[in-house]
């Protein structure tokens, strides 16, 4: 039976061709490129150029037609089947099809809400975005608070790595690095700052108008993640940047509605409307200035940074000309930082230059006009730009790269809204559909999976010494990881943006530190691709301090922000590394790597060897098409798969699947508090469709589960009882010992010590069913 297919484009609906077919794939992860996320998008279709069209696309075709579409901007659309929600994005227009001398239809192709956000994101780099809610004082008090605080949560630290020397610790040959010595003291100088990257998220949403929801972006192993600023070999200081901001003008002459402030103060606008034509010459005048501070004056024009005046003291500056004609549209603005706090008076002026035609003569004339504007004083603080700090990088390969890392996926819940979840959790949330009287059963290919011979996990070089040396012992990079199987696949790599330092523990001691210098003799210094750290809490090292200068006083340092590769949390130490290292602060291998911890699941499932790779066409009911999500699993007979890749034909209804066998287990968490710890602390996933999650602890054991009851992603608090070695029953009738679900642990019986707690989750459906997940916790004293 054939279905209507409506197409909406920012509220308007789109005329179709009666047998314009719509095809959308649908894929998050491919099993041909585990690396990348997808999303859905469709091969471009047409629609008709008909009255209705032609004023949606504004004549496209005609571009001497006057209008307000940007061909290349992706527009806000989304897409219905028989008046049913089916998915929301970006329409581009493609092209216009023009046949016998007339214009016969469009081109357009859809595109998915993910695809879009790194529209949003464009070129944009990390030092372009507003990190002002982020400032301080650029001073050694400051610094050394931020190192040492065991008070302050701070979303800015100062981790200890060096660019300028070696330091050591009671090492008698070198007592100018002894960090450990007033002699070799660390100076605040010779530390740049790290920013939380939960923190930069917040960004990105202020800045592009998004939220970003999942409880991964609440877990200690997200919101303890750092980016640290470093894009130069040594730090120099530079204040935030102040707008300048317009308080009155003069004007002169004819020419004044060339040139004026818009609504918003600190914004000139270059609006021509006239017949004539010229250069605005602009200028920015220093009246005054409070210091000889060197200060640096950053000129925007539509929203782009054109070229950067540096100065000092009072000082008259020609900016350039812009061109103007009829239908020139500028919108300028200026921003000033500076190396040190500086009080500047700033004016503004414009020259506009420009050629008209005697009304008498019929001769060609050369005129002239100007206007000044009056601005605030622009006041500049000691307070850090965190902006000139930031690492060389796009925002879209920033937030590509933390995917990859974590494994994440990122989908919409709707325009503006997208949960970033790791792929596991992901899938844990999905439903169960059996299709098997949906499956066209004429034709169904079972294939092998196209598995890889290799895979490797990587991160950008480091040039620092310490990742140098390990590589000399072990013949490969620190943090590295090359899984190799047995097969006659290709290779694959997953390759994360960013570098990741190898630090030293000094021995005997609980200092922890890092170093951006090259190899010896000369242990230069060296910019550092991106790199993310762990904070890992504070560290007391009042056994062993270090000396610390904040540019008058020398301190004994006590505590420290300990930063690295590792952090410990819910009893178990997570690591940044791709495989098991050696921790270099634990001084032990940690099991928790970024493979084993988010991506050991999925390719365990990928490369069983009773996995294939199923085609299947279906038929599927309009009710099921619409809510059918990617992390849903599917039953076809006695099988249950997980999907690969759907593609659907909106007009027939047909879907083609490709699907991988599913052998993870489902709906059941595990934890094993470490020891005395009585607090546990479970992510819980909505599951798709599901209105309401209850837990009911009556006959538990548990002390309390909070919250009891959420209607969205949440983290359940679960206490439970102090540990004791009471009997506690968990044999069969016959005396066998009980075997978990998934086969993953045997519960002991009496003369053991743990004890076991079911925690059920009862999520309720829109249609009133009920579903049961178990959170087992094992609770023992080792």
């Amino acid at each position: 039976m054939k279905r209507t297919v409506q197409v909406y484009i920012e509220g308007e609906r789109i005329e179709l061709f009666d047998d314009e077919k719509i095809n959308v794939s649908s894929t998050i992860q491919n099993v041909q490129d585990i690396s990348k996320v997808f999303t859905d998008f469709s091969q471009s279709f047409t629609v008709p150029a008909s009255p209705v069209n032609n004023k949606i696309f504004q004549h496209f075709y005609a571009n001497e037609v006057d209008g307000t579409l940007n061909p290349n901007v992706r527009r806000d659309a989304f897409l219905e089947i028989d008046h049913t929600f089916f998915r929301r994005g970006k329409i581009q227009l493609e092209k216009a099809d023009i046949k016998d001398s007339a214009t016969d239809s469009y081109a357009i192709t859809f595109y998915g809400d993910v695809r879009t956000l790194k529209d949003r994101f464009g070129e944009d780099k990390l030092s372009m975005l507003d990190y002002s809610a982020y400032t301080h004082p650029y001073s050694g008090a400051e610094i050394l608070e931020r190192v040492s605080s065991i008070v302050n949560d701070y979303d800015v630290r100062y981790p200890l790595i060096s660019s300028k020397r070696v330091w050591q610790y009671n090492e008698p040959t070198t007592p100018l690095d002894n960090i450990d010595t007033f002699t070799g003291r660390i100076f605040y100088t010779e530390l740049f700052p790290a920013l939380r990257i939960s923190k930069i998220f917040d960004v990105f949403e202020a800045t592009y108008g998004v939220s970003f929801l999942g409880n991964f972006l609440n877990d200690p192993r997200f919101t303890n993640l750092f980016l640290y600023l470093k894009n130069s070999e040594v730090f120099s200081f530079l204040s935030s940047p102040i707008r300048v901001n317009i308080t009155s003008q003069t004007n002169s002459g004819y020419w004044d509605d060339i040139f004026y402030p818009s609504t918003d103060t600190a914004l000139y606008t270059f609006q021509n409307t006239d017949d004539g034509s010229g250069t605005n010459n602009l200028y920015v005048k220093i009246l005054s200035a409070s210091t000889s501070a060197t200060y640096y004056i950053d000129v925007y024009i539509n929203g782009a940074l054109t070229q950067t005046i540096t100065g000092t003291g009072v000082a008259d500056y020609d900016v350039g000309g812009i061109s103007n004609s009829s239908g020139m549209n500028y919108e300028v603005y200026y921003e000033i930082k500076s190396t040190a706090a500086v009080t500047l008076g700033v004016q503004l002026r414009n020259e506009f230059w420009y050629t008209y035609e005697d009304p008498t003569t019929g001769q060609m004339l050369q005129g002239y006009d100007y206007q000044i504007a009056y601005c605030d004083d622009v006041i500049l603080t000691g307070d850090i730009n965190l902006s000139t700090n930031m690492p060389d990088m796009k925002v879209a390969d920033f937030f590509s790269g933390l995917l990859k890392q974590f494994n994440l996926t990122c989908y919409p819940a709707d325009e503006n809204t997208f949960y970033i979840e790791p792929l596991e959790d992901w899938y844990a949330k999905g439903g169960v559909y059996d299709i098997s009287k949906y499956v066209i059963t004429d034709t169904i290919e079972v294939k092998r999976v196209p598995l890889y011979k290799k895979i490797e996990f990587s991160y950008d070089k480091s040039e620092s010494f310490m990742n140098n040396t390990f590589k000399s012992f072990f013949n490969r990079a620190y943090a590295d990881l090359s899984a190799n199987f047995t097969y006659d696949g290709g290779d694959m790599q997953i390759k994360a943006p960013f570098e990741e330092p190898l630090f030293n523990k000094f021995t005997g001691t609980e200092i922890q530190v890092g170093y951006n210098l090259k190899d010896s003799p000369s242990f230069e210094p060296y910019v550092p691709k991106p790199t993310i750290l762990y904070f890992n809490g504070m560290e007391n090292i009042i056994a062993n301090d270090f000396k610390f200068d904040d540019g008058s006083i020398m301190y004994n340092v006590e505590n420290y922000g300990l930063f690295g590769q590792d952090l410990e949390y819910g009893g178990d130490i997570y690591s940044l590394c791709w495989g098991q290292e050696v921790s270099s602060f634990y001084q032990q291998t940690v099991n928790n790597s970024l493979y084993q911890t988010y991506y050991n699941t999925y390719l365990n499932n990928l490369y069983n060897v009773k996995n294939r790779l199923t085609t299947v066409k279906t038929l599927l009911p309009l009710r099921i098409l619409t809510e059918l999500k990617l992390n849903d699993r599917v039953i076809i007979r006695d099988k249950r798969y997980i999907i690969n890749e759907m593609k659907s034909d909106l007009t027939s209804g047909e879907v083609t699947f490709t699907l991988l066998n599913d052998f993870r287990r489902l709906r059941r968490k595990l934890y094993k508090p470490f020891s005395g710890q009585v607090l546990v602390h479970s992510p819980v996933g909505l599951i798709n469709k599901a209105v309401q999650a209850d837990i009911d602890i009556t006959g538990t054991g548990v002390v309390s589960a909070t919250p009891s009851s959420f209607t969205e992603d949440t983290i359940v608090d679960i206490e439970l009882p102090p540990f004791t070695t009471d009997v506690f029953d968990i044999v069969s009738e016959e005396g066998d010992n009980i075997q978990s679900e998934d086969g993953t642990f045997t519960l002991i019986n009496e003369e053991g010590e743990y004890k076991v707690y079911n925690v059920p989750v009862v999520f309720t459906f829109g249609n009133g069913d009920t579903e049961t997940e178990i959170i087992t916790i094992l609770q023992g004293n080792d």
